[in-house]
């Protein structure tokens, strides 16, 4: 009796083991390249859920590593960590370390709006591209203590209904969002070297560069208010030395592509300057080709 009472233990308790044991699923981990470089452990893996796994962006010569796109430990280290808790796509991004590398932006071109309307061609094309505008843009009313996430630029062009053609932000990452052949709505109203065919018409001539930057406090308050103002870190106000030196390899390949003289590389400011203040008192033109 004994015996087979204890059997019965056996059985139970092997039943109850195999009832609380976890099943664990397998994801996949892809990992892409953008640019030239090589990934570590390779193009696709599978893994058992909740492994952390070790990932490493090796760039190639002449290039350099710039950050991953996906949910990893240290989006900007070459060698970081994922998690698998799902089907999981990473990015390693290198940039040209002599530039001008130019990124697509996150998101794609914009051919067409959050509205539903196009980004019209140049009426002459390429002979058009008469202009560069230098402006600002940051993300300092939603966000004053992160205002840097290039992310968030498309989302903003979409809420003020504007956009431009390339963006640098504080790395010196130059980042396209609109094709030059293109009407990016960058300048708006405004007038220039009295000539009406320019007047409130910049666009149709003009490439718009956005440099993520902040101005003075004095330029800033009537801009994003004095609450978001004052949350700006000291360190978030003006530009980059990456920056100037990304600004001026792009100024040098537009003006040599489209044969713009150095007098036609302007600011917003200088088009529109009762309201505009960007890029403002921080932007040092004595560091770039203008």
């Amino acid at each position: 009796m004994s015996r087979f009472f204890l059997v019965g233990i056996i059985i139970v308790g092997t039943l109850a083991l195999a009832g609380c044991s976890i099943e664990r699923h397998t994801y996949s981990l892809e990992i892409q390249v953008q640019g030239q470089g090589t990934v570590l452990p390779g193009a696709a893996n599978s893994y058992t859920e909740e492994t952390a796994v070790d990932v490493e962006a090796i760039p190639a010569d002449g290039w350099q590593f710039y950050r991953w796109q996906g949910e990893v430990a240290d989006p900007l280290s070459q060698t970081t960590t994922v998690l698998i808790d799902g089907n999981k796509t990473l990015r390693a991004i290198f940039v040209d370390a002599a530039g001008p590398t130019v990124l697509e932006a996150p998101g794609g071109i914009i051919t067409s709006r959050a509205d539903g309307s196009n980004v019209s061609l140049r009426p002459q094309g390429a002979q058009d591209i008469q202009y560069i505008m230098l402006h600002a843009i940051s993300d300092s009313v939603a966000n004053p203590t992160k205002p840097y996430q290039i992310e968030r630029i498309r989302t903003i062009f979409n809420d003020y209904s504007v956009e431009a053609h390339y963006a640098i932000d504080r790395r010196g990452v130059i980042y396209q969002f609109v094709e030059d052949e293109r009407i990016a709505r960058h300048a708006g109203v405004g007038s220039w070297a009295n000539n009406p065919r320019l007047t409130n018409n910049m666009n149709r001539y003009a490439i718009g560069i956005e440099l993520l930057g902040i101005g003075t406090k004095g330029e800033m308050v009537g801009v994003i208010g004095p609450e978001a103002n004052g949350k700006i870190q000291a360190n978030d106000r003006g530009y980059t030395e990456e920056q100037y030196r990304s600004l001026d390899s792009l100024l040098h390949h537009l003006t040599r592509r489209y044969g713009i003289p150095q007098e036609n590389i302007i600011t917003h400011k200088d088009y529109d300057p009762g309201r505009k203040w960007d890029p403002g008192k921080l932007f040092d033109r004595n560091k770039v080709n203008i």
